[in-house]
């Protein structure tokens, strides 16, 4: 990049000898060709580039070495390409094996294979570290390297999920030395499946969206906003996007496909808490990470290293050399307080972090001016302390939510993400398992009962590899250094964890889940509030409960029996009115049957009901529809209700009549005529329009479309 860590470097080569030089007299180490190859770096990071091309001196030197472990199995087992190394090969084996098809290095198809075996090591290693598909941030590249290899895996022939049977090699071959691949081996053969069955159905979708754009592309060229929704929605690499393209023998809009990718871009960048957005008024040279001294004390004394502006809201930033605020990160939200002295005051509402670990303390001055602000100015920095002391409790109360997911649902349970503020947490979590109201009750009993043995909360520095050796969770959700924090809740459940805690168990008072629901596929997520906002939310609860009580005039130790027999009461009288309803709709189905208009086509008789009615819903027009078609037979209906001032219609045609009368493609050139839209399938059809007094021209054009049908015919 233009700026960050730099300084001199060499590179190490080997010569495979002039049978593998390209020919050409100027090739030497650094040529495509394939005599040279490097495979060892040295990197002697010393300097920090600075965008104006300053070289500051790096806090922490070193030597960055970088050693192609591939490379050297290549060089050492003497194989024409890295994929035939006992890293990669028993991948191919396995493909071979499932594919039926034969591999090497030369062959039209190695290609495919060597994607399948590259991808499916990296997928299992980032599943193993927690990083699922989904559609943002890493979950997003995941998903798309699982269906990279997926339509690789197409061109040798396969058509039913098979990179989970993959997997299998990949963890054979590196189990001795990453053991938590075998441990995790269920887990990513699950995920795995599940991905790739869901992107197999996409993928047959999205083949068939192509085939209907085709229908609509007039100049022999696919639209950028086409092929970007085939690439962000379907997951559908631009490549793919080609070839489908060159089979068509059409062209890609790639410039307007490049425009729309830079847009998004463009809105990621202005949704980042750091974008171009912030002014800079003053930084310290040589600026270097804040020091987060907040664990223990919520407050210090400390020099401003940093001022800015937010350019469109009334907000300034300062950054100080040391800070008690906890920043945004790991899912809890950033501190809130006040920092001042004699001359200041600034009342913080947030407080985020930046990549270079400085410290942003966001809000707004209520004392003195940004002139009085100065570099080195000595200020004072106070965390409210009730703030943390609720964000702490729902912290601690996630970590306890955890351990109760993973005792009562299995062990395979994984944090997925979360939110911890001073209000509410939410905790998202991977779950092969369902989900009821018997489960959550014993979950929120097993979190309630941790809290009333008032277990204490330790926190431990060590290495990650020590912590994993004692059990503890790492979520791999952030970059670790040398040593990580390790929250130890009681002597049942450990975490690595950066957060804010409180000492024991029982400062939480109360746990209460709220709601529970699925995000996605395998995907849950659980609500709940604790401490004085539970309580707060079981007297609002209580409160409700009397008030339902007192208007059905009955005492609340009977309310639930009253409920069940009300909804008794309720259920029968539905089925009365359906039944009513049901007589209603027969009678209008044999009335409109009854006056249906005849025609002859294919010298066979067919019926045309065309009427707007006064029913309640669309779905009522759907059973009555349905009715003239059993009596008609062969018949075509259309008809049509007002409901705030728009006309809802639906057009349904008997099945030997569909391919003469398609309803769907009728319903959507017609559906102009009331200024609306529509669409549907060939025997039913339905849309709205803003034009209500146009529908019976909408009719008409079924009835000439009729005649029309009828004279041609005969």
């Amino acid at each position: 990049g233009d700026s960050g860590p730099c300084g001199p470097c060499s590179e190490i080569y080997i010569d495979f000898g002039e049978e593998k030089s390209c020919g050409k007299p100027d090739c030497k180490p650094g040529c495509e060709c394939e005599r040279f190859l490097e495979f060892w770096n040295l990197v002697f990071p010393q300097y920090d580039m600075q965008p104006d091309g300053k070289l500051l001196p790096l806090k922490r030197r070193g030597v960055d070495t970088g050693m192609g472990l591939e490379r050297i199995a290549r060089i050492l087992q003497n194989t024409e390409t890295n994929y035939e190394t006992d890293l990669f090969y028993p991948i191919i084996k396995k493909i071979e094996e499932l594919s039926g098809q034969k591999y090497s290095p030369y062959s039209e198809n190695s290609g495919f294979f060597r994607i399948i075996a590259d991808h499916i090591r990296a997928i299992v290693f980032l599943l193993d570290e927690n990083i699922v598909p989904s559609n943002e941030g890493r979950g997003y590249v995941v998903r798309r390297i699982i269906r990279r290899a997926s339509l690789a895996g197409k061109n040798l022939g396969f058509r039913e999920p098979f990179l989970y049977k993959i997997s299998e090699s990949v963890i054979k071959t590196m189990k001795d030395v990453y053991p938590s691949v075998l441990e995790n081996k269920n887990y990513i053969e699950k995920i795995l499946y599940d991905e790739e069955e869901k992107f197999t159905y996409i993928i047959d979708s999205a083949n068939k969206i192509f085939e209907e754009t085709l229908k609509d592309i007039s100049k022999k060229m696919i639209p950028g906003d086409v092929a970007f929704k085939l690439y962000d929605t379907y997951g559908i690499p631009p490549d793919v996007i080609e070839d489908l393209a060159m089979g068509e023998n059409i062209k890609v809009d790639w410039n307007g496909f490049r425009k729309i990718m830079e847009e998004r871009k463009a809105i990621s960048r202005e949704k980042s808490a750091f974008s171009g957005n912030i002014e800079k008024i003053f930084e310290s040279e040589g600026i270097k990470e804040t020091e987060f001294v907040g664990y223990d004390n919520l407050e210090c004394e400390s020099e401003i290293a940093g001022l800015y502006k937010e350019k469109n809201k009334n907000l300034i930033r300062i950054v100080t050399k040391q800070t008690p605020f906890y920043p945004e990160k790991g899912g809890q939200i950033g501190d809130r307080g006040i920092i001042e002295n004699e001359e200041i005051k600034v009342r913080v509402y947030d407080t985020q972090i930046d990549e270079k670990g400085l410290i942003h303390h966001i809000g707004k001055l209520e004392k003195g001016n940004l002139e009085n602000i100065r570099e080195n100015m000595r200020v004072k920095l106070s965390v409210e302390p009730e703030f943390r002391k609720k964000v702490s409790i729902n912290h601690t109360a996630t970590h306890l939510l955890h351990y109760a997911l993973r005792e009562i649902l299995g062990k395979e349970v994984r944090q997925y993400g979360s939110y911890v503020g001073d209000d509410k947490l939410r905790f998202d979590f991977i779950c092969f398992s369902s989900l009821d109201d018997e489960k959550i009750k014993k979950i929120e009993r097993l979190v309630q009962n941790k809290i009333f043995e008032n277990s204490n909360v330790k926190v431990e520095e060590m290495s990650l590899e020590e912590a994993i050796k004692k059990g503890a969770i790492a979520l791999f959700v952030g970059k670790y250094g040398e040593n990580v924090r390790v929250v130890h809740t009681g002597d049942y459940h450990s975490e690595v964890c950066g957060g804010t805690h409180v000492k024991s168990t029982g400062e939480i008072c109360i746990f209460k889940i709220t709601n529970y629901s699925s995000i996605g596929r395998n995907l849950r997520r659980i609500e709940a509030f604790t401490y004085q906002n539970a309580y707060l939310y079981m007297e609002e609860l209580e409160e409700k409960m009397k008030k339902v009580c007192g208007e059905l005039g009955i005492p609340q130790d009977r309310l639930v029996k009253s409920v069940i027999n009300l909804k008794k009461e309720i259920e029968e009288k539905e089925k009365s009115l359906r039944k009513y309803k049901d007589l209603v709709i027969k009678d209008l189905s044999e009335r409109l049957s009854s006056e249906a208009l005849k025609f002859n086509i294919n010298g066979k008789e067919t019926h045309f009901v065309g009427r707007k009615i006064k029913v309640e819903n669309v779905e009522d027009m759907g059973f009555i529809s349905d009715k003239i078609v059993d009596t008609l037979k062969r018949v075509v209906v259309l008809l049509g209700m007002e409901k705030d001032k728009r006309i809802y219609f639906i057009m349904k045609v008997s099945e030997d009549l569909k391919e003469i009368f398609n309803a769907g493609k009728i319903i959507k050139e017609i559906s102009q005529i009331v200024d609306g839209k529509g669409g549907g399938n060939p025997v039913f059809a339905q849309g709205s329009g803003k034009e209500p007094s146009k529908f019976n021209d909408m009719i008409k054009n079924i009835k000439e479309r009729l005649e029309n049908a009828e004279k041609s015919r005969f």
